[in-house]
Parts: structure tokens; sequence; C-alpha cells
């Protein structure tokens, strides 16, 4: 569910950061295919930003990545509460997000499904190089992929020229593809706003580029808008479509007529490109910056040397060497902190809860005293699953530390860890929370 969260979280960062670049420097200027590269590049990179590891870029004593499991909230009481609350608010926020796949998902179905009965029923002909799908609906014109969608009555009309040389624009430029890209994206990041921002934008550029594409062929813009305007009546299919008569017609109008993008609007582009790389960049590392922030008060084991060593060299099907973070500790095997199948606690991260539940105690001497504050224990789950070199990071009191050391050193065996098939020694990091919060507002009452 983390791993998700975050996956979600930086792409849907990524994604805001990157359409406010666009709206600020980009949205007024007539560089179209510029434009849409933009739109195209950014929102795809914006996806991809989270499985991309740009900590190779670090000095090798920066990036040593930790893993840090969530910290375990310690009250008199145990944390039995905490933890289904904790379970609860994860299968309510999953169970809403994935009902918003599964409904983006049936309705990107459902759009295909439509523009195939749509091809079913009416027939594909062949005119001007195109093909054509002749329909009797009060339809707008619209384009997908090579197939042009008229009304019968078009074929009739003086306009009929300028209609087909505009979804000529959106066929030969691959319009639909960008659509399709952007379908399947918003299925996942339904629930981000500019993710419907991009679209529109998207769109925009489009009917942008059509219009333009259109005037340089010589037709007059003012003939032109008043068959924008003319059209602007018809009944859009759906969103997978490049529709002739999209909104905005005033929008378009002004665009048409206005003059090419001067010095100023260029000067804004190359300011604005490698503004949105730099926040690409600077987004990809937000996971490891809160990792470190987390340990910036637990200081990592006094003389343990860390570096980042290849899994292992190019094997004969020539990949590429994955980066894998580990520890080495004297005379012994290397403990690696990242590897390709993690250890697994054998019941999931729930039952490991359970079981530090109901085994830490709130030592009585602590809880007198009125002592509350995080442990932070270091351990290694080594190539059986057991548990071993158990150690406090920082402490908070002997007492508090000692009954933290001592149940994850009780830890019944774990799924030991895999790289490239065979078990790993892998480090881990507990932060265990200690808090008599609940007594003292009980003694306040």
């Amino acid at each position: 569910m983390n791993n998700l969260l975050n996956i979600l979280i930086q792409s849907s960062l990524a994604i805001s950061v990157m359409y406010m670049v666009y709206y600020v420097f980009l949205r007024k200027d007539t560089f179209f295919k510029t434009n849409r590269f933009y739109l195209m590049i950014s929102l795809l990179a914006s996806a991809l930003i989270p499985f991309i590891d740009f900590s190779t870029l670090l000095p090798a004593r920066e990036h040593v990545l930790l893993v840090i499991l969530d910290p375990i909230i310690i009250t008199p009481e145990g944390i039995q509460q905490s933890v289904e609350a904790n379970a609860n608010l994860y299968t309510i926020g999953l169970s809403i997000y994935l009902t918003g796949v599964c409904i983006f998902t049936l309705r990107f179905i459902y759009q295909l499904f439509q523009l195939f009965m749509l091809v079913r029923k009416f027939g594909v002909s062949r005119k001007q190089g195109l093909r054509i799908v002749f329909t009797n609906k009060t339809y707008s014109p619209f384009s997908f992929f090579n197939l042009v969608f008229l009304n019968q009555k078009d074929i009739e009309t003086p306009e009929y020229q300028k209609i087909i040389a505009h979804e000529r624009v959106h066929i030969r430029q691959w319009h639909s593809l960008d659509l399709l890209v952007l379908e399947i994206i918003t299925i996942f990041l339904w629930f981000n706003p500019f993710i419907w921002f991009y679209r529109h934008a998207v769109k925009t550029v489009h009917e942008y580029l059509a219009d333009e594409g259109v005037l340089h062929s010589g037709v007059d813009a003012r003939i032109y808008s008043a068959l924008l305007f003319e059209q602007s009546t018809g009944i859009q299919v759906n969103d997978l479509t490049n529709n002739f008569s999209k909104s905005l017609i005033k929008r378009r109008f002004i665009m048409m007529t206005k003059k090419r993008t001067n010095q100023m609007a260029r000067a804004k582009l190359i300011f604005a490109l490698p503004l949105a790389l730099s926040m690409l960049v600077l987004i990809s590392f937000s996971p490891d910056m809160i990792a470190q922030e987390k340990l910036k008060e637990a200081p990592p084991p006094p003389s343990v040397p860390q570096e980042d060593v290849a899994a292992n060299k190019a094997d004969v099907k020539n990949e590429k060497p994955k980066v894998i973070h580990m520890v080495e500790y004297q005379d012994e095997e290397p403990v690696f902190t990242v590897v390709e199948v993690m250890p697994k606690f054998k019941g999931g991260k729930e039952a490991l809860y359970t079981y530090l539940g109901n085994n830490i105690k709130y030592p009585e001497d602590a809880k007198k005293e009125g002592i509350e504050g995080t442990v932070y224990v270091t351990y290694v789950i080594e190539k059986d699953g057991s548990v071993s070199h158990v150690k406090v990071l920082r402490g908070v009191h002997e007492s508090l530390d000692k009954e933290a050391v001592r149940v994850i050193k009780e830890m019944p065996k774990w799924e030991p860890g895999k790289q490239r098939g065979k078990p790993v020694r892998v480090q881990y990091n507990m932060p265990i929370k200690y808090t008599l919060a609940k007594d003292k507002e009980k003694e306040k009452e």
C-alpha cells in the first residue's frame, strides 16, 4: 500500500507542477507543435518518474537508501486499536482508489465499443485517400486514428473539403495517440484534478494545430471561422475522438488571427523547459529526502562502512546492472538494504504489528516517571529468515530501549529476502514510539 501511495503521490505532484509550468509560460503562445510536445513528454515523464532511479547521480555516501518501517506506536494499552484503525484506513483508501480505476477502465472500454459499433453499423468508405464512416447521426465531424466520421449530409455541402482538410491534420499528426495515452493515464490518476486540465490542454492544442493546417492550405480565416461556428452545435461522441467543433470557438478564432510568437515568447520557452526538467528531477528525489529526514535524529551504526555496488555485472543478455544498496559488516557477508524481493514477516505487515502489540510492554518504571519518546532499532534478516544484529540506533531510556530490543530479538523467522533468486541478508530500521498521551488525557478529565 505504501509503495502504491508513494507512486501516486510522486506522479500526481509531477503532473501538477508540469501543468503549472505550461499554464504560466506556454499556454498563450503559438508554438503549437512545441506545446504539444511539451504536454505529452511532461505527462509521460510524470507518470514514469516514480520508477526512475536518479540516486545514482549522487555521490555514494549521499544516496544509501535505508528501509524504514512505519513507526510502531506503543501505549500502556498496546497498539491493537491503532493497528486496526490504520488497516481500516488503508483498506478504505485502497477501495475508493480501485473503485475509481474500475469505473474509468469501464468508461474507456465503453468509448471504444461506441466507436466499434458506429463502424460496424455504417461501414467504412474510401474517399480522397481517407477511410470515412458516413453516419446518419447529428454528430460533429470527428476522427479517431485513420477513421473520419461524418454525417452523410456533410458531403453535399461546400464546406466538405474544409472539414476533410481539418481531420486530415489530426490523422497525419497522430493526435488520437495522444488521447489514448491520456485516457490510460487518467485511469490510474483519475483523482488528480490536474490530469483533467491536461486533457483539456492537449485537446485544445490539437484543434489549434488542425486549424493552422487548414489555414496554411489557403482557406480564408473568416470563412473557416464561420464553418466552426456552424458546426459547434454538433454532438460529441466521446473523449477519445478529435472533434471538429470542439468548444472554445472564441479562443480558436483568436489563435487563428494572432501574430506568430515573438522573441519574448521564445525566451519564456527556453526558460520553461529547463525549469520543468529541474522540477521533475527534484520530485524524483523526494522519497529519499523524506527517508533521510526521518533518520536525521538517528545516526547510522558506528564503524559501519556503506557503499553502493552493482548487483551483478551485465549477464549474457546484456541487461543493465541494477544498483543495489548494501552494508558490509567486517568478516561477514554483505547486508543489503534494497533487494529485488524484500523479506516478509509471515502474515504481512498487519501480522507484524499484531506480534509487536501483543509482546511489547510499556515498562512500569518509564510509565511512572512519564518517560516517552521514539527508539530507533536496526536489525538484519538473515538468509534463513532469522533476526540478528539487533541494535539501538538512538535510544530514549534504558528500560524502553531494552524492551524494544528484546521483542525484536524474539521475533519469529521471516521469509528471507532474495536477490537474483538467492537468499541474502537484508537490513531494516524500525522506529518504536512510546507515548503516554492517552493516560495524560484521562488524568485531565
